[in-house]
């Protein structure tokens, strides 16, 4: 089984469906979590399907 993390392209929250406490999407901060995900082990990471990418 291949298991994968999720890049959230639209921005990162605490809270889903409010922008409270949202931390904003950057380039570094996609790649901060590519590579946690490399380091722990995932397969790979899914962006956004839409188009709407940073």
């Amino acid at each position: 089984m291949n298991i994968f993390w999720f890049l959230p392209t639209h921005g990162d929250g605490r809270f889903l469906g409010t922008a409270r406490g949202a931390r904003p999407v950057s380039v570094g901060y996609l790649r901060q979590i590519a590579s946690a995900a490399d380091e722990l082990g995932f397969d790979g990471v899914l962006p956004a399907a839409n188009g709407s990418v940073v």
